[in-house]
């Protein structure tokens, strides 16, 4: 599995010296014209914690002080310590610290301090089997954080530096879907637990739905009779008993399934069937790497309100557009292609009970050519 760290409410003092309109800034003292003391060494990047560190020049310091009130400079013969303060703020932050050998003779010393961060290798969508299981992640954070799930089935926990994520067995008989919740002086986030098994959660009878233009040009919403199987080794949409295949994609890392333009669906009469896809209708492509896609979800007030339906759901949004087009050759193209059989904004799959039987209007589509 592909890891995607989730990093949030972060700001790095990157460049901070070069490029101080990045940063807080507590401003450069620019009272001091002359800069004739050397700076022997000197330690002043502060991480959010704040700390101590320390600058040595040539020569006794008469005086050393900071610009900003969240450091404090304090001077000993050579030697000026510099004390930063925790920074709670969400980012960066820089002054400066003068130092005076004389009245005559001084330098300007830049001060820089990271803001807090959180940072945990976990995948923003974790999506996880529907047998019990325990998973962690390293986490690096500046402040301690609070891990919590609202979720009964899920357990979130963080302790030295590490975050462990359990949950028990799905025998929902569906898909479901929880969340945990992080805290820390960084912010808050949330991360999307998913608890799945493709086979038996997935897998099966759904209703296609999606809003058509009937006869006389005014919007419809109608329903086709699908079944998600595997055919051999690809994953396809079966259209009742049309004959019809509409090749499709499963991403097991966010529970969510795609459809592509230019996919060989099948045959009807003499013409070759192939999807056009699109995020909008002034937005379809014959090419095979545009697709539309959406995530599974359960509703447990659809499954109450439908007996048919079992709650598992999934939209490819609402502009999206699904067609099934007719053409005289299988190469996909604007000179082959003779009509649509099917043309449809928001798109939706809902999952069938086992037990529900399909009536015959949507197992059997009346297909008609169209223009």
């Amino acid at each position: 599995m592909v890891m995607n760290k989730v990093l949030f409410h972060t700001i790095f003092a990157l460049g901070c010296l070069s490029m101080l309109a990045a940063c807080g800034n507590d401003d450069i003292t620019n009272d001091v014209d002359m800069h004739t003391v050397k700076v022997v060494s000197a330690k002043i990047s502060f991480d959010a914690l704040g700390g101590t560190d320390s600058i040595i020049v040539e020569g006794d310091v008469k005086q050393a002080y900071a610009v900003a009130s969240w450091v404090k400079a304090e001077a000993k013969g050579s030697l000026v310590t510099v004390t930063a303060e925790v920074n709670n703020d969400m980012q960066s932050r820089h002054t400066t610290v003068v130092i005076k050998t004389s009245d005559a003779d001084s330098t300007v010393v830049a001060i820089d301090q990271l803001g807090p961060i959180t940072q945990i290798d976990v995948p923003e969508n974790l999506v996880l089997g529907d047998e019990a299981n325990t998973v962690s992640y390293k986490v690096k954070s500046t402040f301690d954080i609070k891990v919590s799930s609202p979720d009964s089935w899920i357990t979130a926990k963080y302790a030295k530096g590490v975050m462990t994520v359990s949950t028990t067995a799905n025998n929902d008989g569906h898909l479901r879907r929880g969340k945990i919740v992080i805290e820390s002086m960084a912010g808050k986030d949330t991360i999307k637990v998913t608890q799945v098994d493709f086979d038996r959660d997935l897998l099966g009878s759904y209703y296609l739905q999606m809003d058509e233009t009937d006869e006389n040009k005014q919007p419809v919403t109608r329903r086709y009779a699908m079944k998600l199987v595997k055919q051999g080794k690809k994953l396809v949409l079966k259209l009742g008993t049309s004959g019809i295949a509409v090749p499709v994609t499963y991403d097991a890392e966010t529970a969510s399934l795609s459809i592509a333009s230019n996919q060989q669906a099948g045959k009807y009469k003499d013409y070759f069937v192939g999807t056009i896809v699109g995020p909008s209708k002034n937005q379809l492509y014959f090419d095979s790497s545009v697709t539309i896609s959406g995530a599974f979800f359960y509703s447990e007030k659809l499954a109450t309100k439908a007996s048919g339906l079992d709650g598992t759901v999934l939209t490819f949004g609402k502009t999206a557009v699904f067609v099934l087009g007719a053409f005289n050759s299988t190469k996909f193209s604007n000179d082959s292609y003779q009509g649509y059989l099917m043309l449809g904004t928001n798109v939706y799959l809902y999952k069938r009970k086992t037990t529900t039987a399909s009536a015959k209007a949507f197992d059997t589509p009346a297909f008609e050519l169209k223009k």
